[in-house]
């Protein structure tokens, strides 16, 4: 997140079931407050912070406290893999540069990938 282009806005996701002990939800609040801070500070925006809630008996106001450590943060909950799909397809679709981040990467990498195998079997 802290190498993010400024043009960009830092997107982290958070997962978790719930059940920390109390120390380890706000030390993970914590330092989300101190990468927000960082960021916030270096590009002028906030982290874009999602905490995933998943699986039964999770502990609702430990990901609450997590979440707020960035005033872009949301909470999602998730019961099950369909439901966590859905998830990330709709982060994706908030987060306006998410999809074309993820193009350009994946058309780098194959790029590169085919360019390599070209140069081994013909230049090898």
């Amino acid at each position: 997140a802290m190498s993010t282009p400024s043009s960009h806005t830092p997107v982290v996701i958070f997962m978790s079931d719930g059940l920390a002990d109390e120390h380890d939800a706000v030390n993970t609040a914590r330092i989300f407050q101190d990468l927000n801070d960082q960021i916030s500070s270096t590009t002028g925006s906030d982290l874009s912070l999602h905490v995933i809630a998943f699986g039964p008996g999770l502990d609702q106001r430990q990901l609450l406290n997590i979440m707020q450590s960035s005033n872009q943060g949301r909470i999602h909950s998730s019961a099950n893999a369909s439901q966590l799909s859905d998830i990330f397809i709709e982060i994706a679709k908030t987060t306006s540069d998410v999809a074309n981040v993820l193009e350009a990467e994946i058309g780098r990498r194959i790029s590169e990938a085919v360019s390599e195998k070209v140069s081994l079997e013909y230049l090898g």
